[in-house]
């Protein structure tokens, strides 16, 4: 009966070292297990919709900067998942697909919206669930001020930013003397309108600025605001439209003649100038932009990303790739030095840090808008290009201290909207 007892005994303590045996083993696997879970990114993106051809580039541009982080082990020895959604340039879709990627697949943080409208209802889904959200196309200064969250950050210059830009350089011609502004019948043309009227006042009180012209979002028949605008007899037309309706202005403007009549100031991407290849006028017009390549090919870092985009697609990156793989990059370094996706320490790294970067080497967002100090680059398109395009000559840089609403500025809007 002893001898029963003492082997009952002894299986049970040989089976309850193997429990624990087990249990050590499933822990220590358990450890590297959740130390290489990955990091998530989701991209609601407008692929369809009015957005598709801008957000082409970004898609690309984006999946080229995480196989590259990847192949070098990826942020924090944890390989970094991209993971896609297709807004249909609609805001509700963009709210939706933000919400299932963050409580379904479990996303750290959200970006790829271009209109400004997905962008807006994707932050308010950011501020609910406390979800990191940064924009590399999507512009509205509204995300930043009105409707600003801890959450969200800008990588590129808002529609305050640009269009101050571009008065700026308006304002630089002498022989300049009347403007016919025009921008898309939405928040973001009715806003650069806006300010391109006010800041342009400011530095050219002489110059006589016509009623503004709002032609509908998409707009494929220019023909009435092409005849409206010259109507007026202007130096310049100042166009916050940019895609379809922008590359119908310019074809349709031609058998106008607007072009030996007045000059054309607008929005001028690399993918703009590349739609219009041999359909661009020889001169008279003049752009500005956000990231494009062939300004920036002095600096090694854009130089390498050129050649590996080029490389990888064939093609030559527009700016909406450039600024979205900078975007990524600054992403990456701010999970670096917060050691982590936690928000809280996310957003706390991303306004802490200093990026050197495809557009330069200090970028950084600040505290209290967390806007980036990105450059805004204006010029005279030409046909006179090495690239098989059209590109910009007389390229100036106009840097974001010039452009950038001040901090009492932007309390005044918000109080404003309050």
């Amino acid at each position: 009966m002893v001898d029963k007892r003492f082997e009952l005994s002894r299986t049970l303590a040989r089976a309850a070292l193997a429990a624990v045996g087990l249990a050590m083993v499933a822990a220590v696997a358990a450890g590297p297990a959740r130390a290489a879970d990955p990091i998530r990114i989701g991209l609601v993106a407008g692929i369809s919709g009015a957005c598709g051809p801008l957000v082409d580039g970004e898609v690309k541009a984006v999946e080229l900067g995480v196989d590259q982080l990847n192949a070098k082990g990826g942020l924090l020895g944890r390989p970094i998942e991209l993971i896609k959604r297709d807004s249909k340039t609609k805001p509700d879709e963009g709210a939706k697909l933000a919400r299932e990627l963050v409580l379904n697949d479990k996303v750290d943080v959200l970006t790829g919206t271009c209109s400004s409208a997905v962008m807006l209802a994707v932050s308010a889904v950011s501020k609910e669930l406390k979800t990191p959200f940064y924009s590399t196309i999507g512009n509205s200064q509204k995300a930043n001020i009105e409707a600003f969250q801890p959450y969200f950050w800008q990588t590129q210059a808002h529609a305050l930013m640009e269009a101050a830009a571009a008065a700026e350089f308006v304002a630089g011609h002498a022989d300049w003397k009347r403007v016919v502004p025009m921008g898309f019948d939405y928040e973001w043309g009715h806003t650069s309108v806006d300010t391109f009227v006010a800041h342009l006042k400011q530095l050219r009180p002489d110059m006589e600025i016509a009623d503004p012209l709002f032609p509908k979002i998409g707009e494929s028949n220019m023909t009435s605001y092409i005849t409206a605008a010259l109507a007026q007899k202007p130096d310049v037309v100042y166009a916050a439209v940019f895609g379809g309706g922008l590359i119908n202005l310019i074809k349709q403007g031609k058998s106008f003649g607007f072009f030996q009549r007045a000059s054309l100031v607008t929005l001028m991407t690399v993918d703009t100038m590349q739609a219009l290849a041999k359909d661009m006028p020889a001169k008279g017009v003049s752009g500005y932009a956000r990231a494009p390549f062939f300004e920036l090919m002095g600096n090694p870092k854009a130089k390498a990303f050129v050649e590996a985009y080029r490389e990888r697609y064939g093609v030559y990156p527009d700016d909406w790739a450039t600024s979205s793989y900078d975007g990524l990059m600054y992403l990456a370094a701010a999970i670096e030095a917060a050691g982590g996706t936690d928000a809280d320490k996310l957003m706390a790294a991303v306004t802490s840090i200093t990026v050197h970067g495809l557009r330069g080497d200090a970028l950084k967002v600040r505290d209290f808008d967390h806007l980036m100090n990105a450059p805004v680059y204006v010029g005279d398109v030409t046909t006179d290009s090495p690239y098989g395009f059209p590109i910009m000559k007389n390229v100036v840089r106009i840097d974001a201290d010039k452009t950038m609403p001040s901090k009492e500025q932007v309390e005044k809007l918000r109080a404003a909207a309050q």
